[in-house]
């Protein structure tokens, strides 16, 4: 474990004991008032203090209660969240598995939730389900309380649809009609960016170097996104069957693709230091985006073309509607837990509770004073304040399925989510997210982890970027160099807790 997390840890620790010692409020006394701090991701919205004052008018009578919602802002949120938990500033937070929710819970950031719910918040509990709340137990402990909207974010391919028509081109549900189609649009319009490709982000995570080699999950019908980590992979049906992709030939096989691609211009020769432009596919720099991509994001470009470009055309092809490999987000992808060492755990299970049991409560926390921010025209959300938008205190985490008003464009991402629910129910384990619950703990060979995590960037970006001469040489080379940084240690820790994980949960 890296040092940070090991003063993380210590830190929580700390934060415990400290609270036990101070004793909590007890739970019958509401005589005391409660001013809780909720927080969340993003930044605030300008009204934020009206909404806010509308949400406390009701919880102080009910509760002696009162909110402030306290956001991170989208730079170093990382860190702002982490001090958050080992300074005792939050009672309430949102969690997420993409923020380390699991490793978080073991390092004892969160309080234990199963009696909390049974005795201060048994409507949350029957709402959520068992099979909900099991979802977020980390090592038998339940920790958090998921959001209560299915939301299913497959990656995909974003393209222009309009340029395919136009020129008569096939659609790009598989490797052979991408390449038909990214060079059809080249040769009627050779100045023309296929893709804005970049270095990956996610390289990190230890999956994949170069954000374009997402592409090769329209190949295979792979347990996650990327596959799993270290050059392993396992496929959704036989999940706990491991195999190893980097040394085989389907690899190699695939990294010559990426040179094909490569050389015939499908993205920039600067690609691996180019940084990386939200807003080019939306501005026309690119005709696809194939990396990052979720159905919520094609919605996104469609109404932006529709403003600024009436005649382009955004259209979307999940990875999963050619693998037959679909899933919602895990239940841990938006939830909430209580921070350990809060002086109120009681009051925040009946504020959490409130928030997301009642109606009326959990549409002025999401959209803001009815007639003021917001009015509901034939069922759908429409925007009068731009002070307070649609979800503006990002509270994702408490999203209610039947609570949760629909805006226009959610016509449409309603529609995609039926056709993928669909095709997830025809699967081996029908719309389970398998991947989403599992966290590594690589504390044994963390060292391994990071030598290996560079020996991706330096040797395996420029292979998936095609940006080498000679693919069997540059893969030999990269083996080579990633088995000597201690890549079997960490294959071995990895498929270990993998395998005890899919045991546990069934995945076989």
């Amino acid at each position: 474990m890296k040092l940070l997390k090991r003063l993380f840890c210590l830190l929580v620790s700390l934060t415990l004991m400290l609270s036990l010692a101070g004793g909590a409020l007890a739970a019958d006394d509401l005589s005391q008032e409660a001013n809780l701090v909720f927080y969340v991701m993003g930044d605030a919205p300008k009204d934020e203090a009206v909404v806010e004052d509308a949400i406390n008018a009701i919880l102080k009578e009910k509760f002696n209660a009162t909110i402030d919602f306290q956001f991170s802002t989208w730079t170093d949120f990382t860190q702002k969240y982490n001090t958050q938990l080992t300074s005792g500033g939050a009672d309430l937070i949102y969690i997420a598995n993409w923020l380390d929710y699991g490793l978080l819970a073991r390092a004892g950031a969160f309080l234990e939730l199963d009696d909390l719910l049974n005795e201060y918040a048994p409507e949350l509990r029957a709402l959520a389900g068992e099979d909900m709340l099991n979802m977020c137990r980390v090592e038998g402990e339940l920790y958090a309380v998921p959001a209560l909207w299915p939301e299913y974010v497959p990656l995909g391919i974003k393209y222009r649809e309009d340029l395919r028509a136009k020129y008569d081109l096939p659609y790009p549900d598989s490797l052979e009609h991408i390449e038909a189609y990214f060079a059809g649009v080249k040769e009627h319009e050779p100045d023309q960016v296929i893709l804005r490709a970049t270095a990956s982000e996610s390289a990190n995570s230890l999956n994949v170097a170069f954000d374009t080699a997402n592409i090769f999950n329209i190949k295979y019908p792979w347990v996650a996104g990327n596959a799993l980590p270290y050059g392993l992979a396992a496929n959704y049906d036989t999940p706990d069957q491991v195999y190893d992709y980097w040394f085989s030939d389907d690899f190699v096989e695939d990294m010559k693709l990426m040179k094909k691609w490569a050389d015939m211009g499908f993205w920039s020769k600067s690609a691996l230091s180019d940084t990386n432009d939200s807003e080019a596919y939306d501005n026309g720099l690119a005709i696809a985006e194939v990396a990052g991509m979720n159905p919520n994001k094609q919605i996104s470009s469609a109404n932006n073309f529709a403003k600024d470009h009436p005649d382009w055309e955004s259209a979307y092809i999940t990875y999963g509607e050619v693998t037959g490999v679909m899933y919602p987000g895990h239940a841990t992808q938006n939830g909430t837990a209580i921070v350990r060492g809060t002086k109120y755990p009681e009051r925040c299970a009946m504020v959490l509770n409130y928030l997301m049991t009642n109606q009326e409560m959990n549409n002025l926390v999401q959209y803001g004073i009815e007639g003021k921010h917001y009015e509901v025209v034939d069922g759908i959300y429409q925007n009068l304040d731009e002070n307070f938008l649609y979800e503006n205190f990002n509270t994702w985490n408490l999203r209610v399925n039947d609570y949760k008003l629909p805006q226009e464009s959610d016509v449409a991402l309603q529609a995609m989510f039926d056709r993928y629910n669909e095709i997830g129910a025809k699967s081996k384990f029908p719309n389970v997210n398998i991947y989403g619950g599992f966290t590594e703990d690589y504390s044994e060979y963390e060292f391994q982890r990071t030598a290996v995590s560079n020996v991706m960037r330096q040797y395996l970006a420029p292979i998936q970027a095609g940006l080498i001469d000679d693919v069997d040489a540059a893969v030999a080379e990269f083996r080579q160099k990633v088995t000597e940084a201690g890549l079997q240690d960490c294959r071995d820790g990895f498929t270990e807790q993998w395998k005890a994980y899919c045991e546990e949960y069934g995945y076989q």
